[in-house]
């Protein structure tokens, strides 16, 4: 049925705050049960309290609106964006910290991955409210966000650490930020660039070695090649030439040339512009070394297999024979009649 409408909004707005009124609970009757007939859930509705916030909002009764927010909380049918609706409600009547307390209502409310997305709403509006006058508390914010925060989800939060850092406190500390990032994060590899343009912009091109040579250390082999490939180049970009070919014949070692061409290709490239004939030379020894290791490997690897496959079948055989002696072992007519059948 269509709610009761007149000019001034007053016949929806009686509506709606009897619609969302919670009725009496019955004796040992369950607040929020499914199991309720819908006319006693009807208060639950998401769609009535959005309409009703909105009426309240719409009429500037500002107090009303957020007792309706509060009781969406409190209910849990309120959804992110309803959290995000009510803290802009808050901070647009110049409630700042009561905005900041709707924030972490809905973090604790939703957790993680929809919290990552909370939290960052929540600390850009900090930051445009307070910039860096209060850095502590914007510090011990991030902390916050990130001490629960699950690897996958955590890159967005720890480059929003660092930017702040970045603009209202030291380089050194944001990039302290990054540093611990690439330990935290889901993808290392693109954090460990992220920190090393950071690093280059914020100290220098140099500056950026000792990122590159942690990130190949730490990093798995596939990782860790793209890496040193990103390092060779950047060395090359310095005029390194012999450290960048240092580091191609390194790349080279963690590169099958028939899986990973491209890494071949860009050495290739690198020595027709920098090289001479000797390293070229040098280059393509590499490259049949390579080839030769990576078959080796690979036909170790299958033989390794033919001999696992060859375990189970024998012990598959075995068990088979050992089940058999047993059934033979507990009915000895079925012995002597294949010894007949034999003798036949």
């Amino acid at each position: 049925r269509e709610l009761a409408w007149d000019a001034s909004g007053d016949g929806a707005r009686r509506v709606l705050t009897r619609a969302t009124a919670e009725p009496p609970r019955a004796p040992g009757e369950r607040a929020g049960h499914d199991a309720l007939q819908p006319q006693r859930r009807v208060h639950r509705s998401r769609r009535l309290w959005a309409l009703l916030v909105d009426i309240e909002e719409a009429g500037g009764r500002v107090a009303a609106a957020r007792a309706a927010y509060d009781r969406m909380l409190d209910l849990r049918v309120a959804t992110a964006q309803t959290v995000v609706d009510y803290a802009a409600l808050l901070e647009a009547h110049g409630f700042f910290e009561d905005s900041f307390r709707a924030y972490e209502r809905g973090i604790a409310l939703f957790g993680y991955p929809v919290a990552v997305e909370l939290w960052g709403v929540y600390l850009r509006r900090f930051a445009a409210r307070y910039g860096g006058a209060k850095l502590e508390r914007a510090r011990d914010l991030y902390e916050q966000a990130l001490a629960a925060c699950p690897a996958p989800y955590a890159r967005p939060l720890f480059v929003a650490y660092g930017r702040m850092e970045e603009q209202h406190g030291l380089a050194r500390r944001a990039l302290r930020v990054y540093a611990r990032a690439t330990r935290a994060v889901g993808d290392r590899l693109e954090m460990f660039r992220f920190y090393a343009a950071r690093t280059a912009a914020l100290l220098g091109v140099p500056a950026v070695r000792a990122v590159y040579e942690r990130g190949i250390a730490e990093l798995a082999d596939a990782d860790a090649l793209a890496l040193a490939l990103d390092f060779a180049q950047a060395e090359r970009q310095l005029g390194e030439v012999d450290r960048a070919r240092a580091l191609y014949a390194y790349a080279a070692q963690l590169a099958d040339p028939r899986v990973s061409p491209d890494a071949w290709g860009r050495w290739h490239a690198f020595e027709v512009v920098c090289g001479n004939e000797e390293t070229f030379r040098e280059m393509l020894r590499a490259k049949r070394v390579a080839v030769a290791r990576f078959a080796g490997d690979a036909g170790s690897m299958a033989k390794a297999d033919v001999a696992r496959a060859g375990k189970r079948r024998a012990a598959e055989g075995a068990a088979a024979a050992a089940d058999r002696g047993r059934v033979l072992a507990a009915n000895p007519d079925e012995v002597a009649m294949e010894m007949d059948d034999g003798d036949l």
